[in-house]
């Protein structure tokens, strides 16, 4: 009789132990991609730091993305550049200054730097670079999968990148990018993130866009 009573007690400890173990670093990144996956196009708000040769900048912005290369970039704050647009379409941009109303168009804007400030294309190269570094960094009392890779293009100071994930429910908290000496180049830290918001591929359109918008 004792046997059997201490042989169910080694049991309930081994289930109990296995039903609370935590998800690992690949288990938490395999939800994260299926959520992702079912991602259309989101919308939030970015708060981005800018390291340069001697200071850093911040300001604040909204951030529209459509799969699979669509975005738009609008300046919240600081207060003298509030309103500024980058819109890109996937082949050219257009950009304008609300404080003197001038806008102008990039055809060739494929290599910009901004797209690296968005999810989408940080999924995009995580999904066909084979070289991934996964760990949990936990901040706040909340546990965050931590993605990094090598940004290609060889560029000195967009050298690596490194995506916090919420591991409950895999919304994206932020991102540093770093430049070939480790050094951190830009940190974005995402808020209002919302998924699956209402846009249309007019709303992207070079000579249209600004009537869209705000509409974002």
């Amino acid at each position: 009789m004792k046997y059997w009573l201490a042989f169910f007690l080694v049991m309930i400890l081994i289930f109990n132990t296995y039903g609370c173990s935590k998800p690992s670093e690949e288990d938490v990144f395999y939800e994260a991609q299926k959520f992702f996956n079912k991602i259309d196009t989101y919308r939030c708000i970015a708060d981005v730091m800018v390291k340069g040769n001697k200071d850093a900048e911040s300001y604040k912005s909204k951030h529209v993305f459509k799969k699979p290369d669509k975005y738009v970039i609008e300046i919240l704050e600081p207060s003298d550049n509030k309103g500024n647009i980058v819109l890109y379409n996937g082949q050219q941009a257009w950009l304008y200054n609300k404080q003197i109303d001038e806008s102008f168009i990039i055809k060739d804007f494929e290599q910009s730097l901004d797209k690296n400030l968005f999810v989408g294309y940080f999924l995009r190269n995580i999904l066909s670079n084979e070289n991934i570094e996964m760990s949990f960094d936990d901040i706040d009392g909340k546990r965050y999968l931590v993605l990094e890779a090598e940004i290609p293009g060889n560029n000195k100071y967009r050298n690596k990148e490194k995506l916090w994930i919420d591991s409950e429910n895999y919304y994206p908290h932020k991102l540093k990018i770093y430049d070939k000496d480790g050094g951190l180049s830009i940190e974005v830290t995402y808020t209002e993130f919302k998924t699956n918001v209402k846009v249309n591929d007019e709303d992207f359109n070079i000579k249209t866009g600004i009537y869209y918008i705000h509409k974002l």
